[in-house]
């Protein structure tokens, strides 16, 4: 069976109570092609020194590599940066610094998923830090991401040559700088957008999405501000120039 690269990409900031638990997750699965690309956002805590190590103590500099960024970037422009370094035929991962994955074959079962499909698409079930939620499910095979419900959420995985035909304005909002607060829908609706239906839901467990549940959460400005940018890009939806 092909062995497909899985290539993790995790934008992250402040990360250092998380990472740890997160990196192992990915060093500890029973598949072993893969590697981790990490943007630090301008960390003020330890997260950086936390990564160099676990490179140095198992030695995998050609596994996961790091840059810290001088100037803050935000989600989206951090994710396409990481992007440029995966060839075409990578299967790409988002993996927050402060999640991590439940399963230790989870790329094992992709691969098969990838390879006995031939998707371009997939993702998997999660569950929240606080409770077994999960928002994950199938996503019709005619359905217009843009206007149909949020179900395509974490673990999500697709193929780098996939993305090579999304022009960069659908990364973009109003202003035309990069989304800051909206990585999920803003990188995956257009992915999802050409993949046409040719995805797959896998209803298994694989990630843990840390979330902190707090009365002022779903109220503060910074939640009111990643609203309004969704309500944007959904309701502007798919742009086709390229």
């Amino acid at each position: 069976m092909k062995q497909n690269r899985f290539v993790i990409i995790m934008p992250c900031f402040n990360a250092e109570n998380t990472i740890m638990q997160s990196l192992l997750s990915v060093i500890s699965q029973s598949y072993d092609n893969w590697k981790i690309i990490i943007r630090d956002d301008m960390s003020t805590d330890n997260t950086r020194n936390i990564v160099d190590n676990i490179i140095k103590v198992f030695g995998l500099s050609d596994k996961i590599s790091i840059k810290t960024n001088k100037t803050k970037k935000w989600e989206v422009a951090n994710i396409i940066d990481m992007l440029k370094e995966c060839d075409d035929n990578d299967i790409v991962c988002r993996l927050d610094g402060d999640d991590w994955l439940t399963d230790l074959d989870c790329f094992a079962i992709l691969n098969n998923r990838y390879v006995e499909l031939n998707v371009d698409v997939l993702w998997t079930a999660h569950r929240w830090s606080f409770t077994d939620h999960n928002i994950s499910s199938k996503l019709p095979k005619d359905a217009n991401p843009y206007k149909h419900p949020w179900v395509s959420s974490h673990f999500k995985t697709f193929r780098k040559k996939i993305i090579n035909n999304v022009d960069d304005k659908n990364f973009r909002g109003e202003g035309g700088e990069y989304f800051k607060r909206i990585g999920d829908q803003a990188v995956y609706l257009p992915v999802l957008h050409c993949a046409k239906g040719n995805w797959h839901f896998e209803p298994r467990v694989m990630y843990h999405y840390t979330i902190e549940i707090k009365n002022e959460t779903f109220q503060s400005d910074d939640a009111t501000f990643q609203k309004n940018e969704a309500e944007f890009l959904r309701a502007r939806g798919y742009i086709n120039e390229i």
